[in-house]
């Protein structure tokens, strides 16, 4: 199976609020795929399988375990902010 073949398959994202592609869920942030691309799939074609096979245990690990808190997520991008400027 290529790792492009759903790619251009297209559905409204309820996190951004609009239309996008598989190909944006499956490498969102970076080679990151959405951590709710098997929740908005899975009806579509057989995500898990696809996951599986493209996706590595540490993609698939973050896919399915419980988001961090938003205080935490904040805190973590400042941190990054002031590494980047420092640099």
């Amino acid at each position: 199976m290529d790792i492009t073949q759903h790619d251009d398959k297209r559905m409204h994202c309820r996190m951004l609020g609009h239309e996008i592609t598989f190909a944006y869920c499956r490498q969102t942030a970076g080679a990151q795929p959405c951590r709710k691309v098997l929740d908005c799939w899975f009806e579509t074609f057989d995500v898990e399988a696809f996951a599986r096979q493209h996706f590595t245990a540490e993609q698939i690990s973050a896919i399915v375990s419980p988001p961090k808190p938003k205080m935490a997520l904040i805190i973590e991008l400042i941190e990054q902010a002031k590494r980047s400027m420092q640099a």
